[in-house]
């Protein structure tokens, strides 16, 4: 049998998200058993050569019950285990999409919550990632989430209030980007941020108001 590739698992997710039930998450569920080889190799490159992680596993995340949960990524601890959840990556890869628009809104802008409007506009940014790289963004995002990245990174910085979720998000994804700069030109032999277009300078979004 074939191993899976990357674009298959996403015409499949994003058919389960646009219609969810038993029949498509049985053809995704075929699709991702097909995965291990392509989830060996993000194990094996992208994961096992950062410090903290030796031990670590990629996986592709199954249904239960025809259902997928709404993470995109998971770290399950105890078995040293990231489970990548494709309909999760799609979704947030969807939510990326519509941000230019929630941006228009004061709900989008946070309502006064600069944080909350800074994170909004940066997935506005991140819509110009390949799909492919979207998915290596969210595993790298649940990556800095358990080696405590936003925490380091909160220590150096000279304000000292307690760091919201949307915060923890924001700078969790920073890293996470920075790495997928590293694995794009390793993989393409280019500069990601050329190549799409991409403006975001996180110096200029320290502070401020939305």
């Amino acid at each position: 049998m074939p191993s899976a590739s990357w674009s298959q698992i996403e015409k499949l997710s994003l058919t389960y998200l646009r219609k969810s039930g038993p029949a498509q998450a049985g053809s995704l569920d075929r699709c991702l058993k097909r995965s291990g080889v392509f989830a060996e190799k993000v194990s094996r490159f992208f994961v096992q050569s950062v410090p903290g992680l030796e031990e670590a596993q990629v996986v592709f995340c199954m249904s239960e019950d025809g259902a997928y949960p709404e993470w995109a990524c998971s770290y399950d601890e105890e078995n040293h285990v990231f489970r990548v959840n494709s309909v999760g990556v799609m979704a947030f890869m969807q939510s990326c999409e519509k941000a230019p628009e929630l941006l228009q809104t004061r709900e989008g802008r946070g309502n006064g919550d600069f944080s909350v409007f800074r994170l909004n506009a940066y997935k506005a940014e991140l819509r110009k990632l390949p799909s492919r790289m979207m998915m290596f963004l969210l595993l790298f995002q649940e990556m800095a989430r358990v080696l405590n990245v936003a925490v380091v990174e909160h220590k150096r910085s000279t304000a000292r209030r307690a760091m919201e979720k949307t915060d923890l998000d924001y700078i969790n994804l920073l890293w996470a980007f920075r790495k997928v700069e590293d694995i794009y030109a390793q993989l393409n032999g280019s500069e990601l941020r050329s190549d799409v277009k991409f403006t975001w300078h996180e110096a200029e979004w320290t502070t401020g108001k939305p």
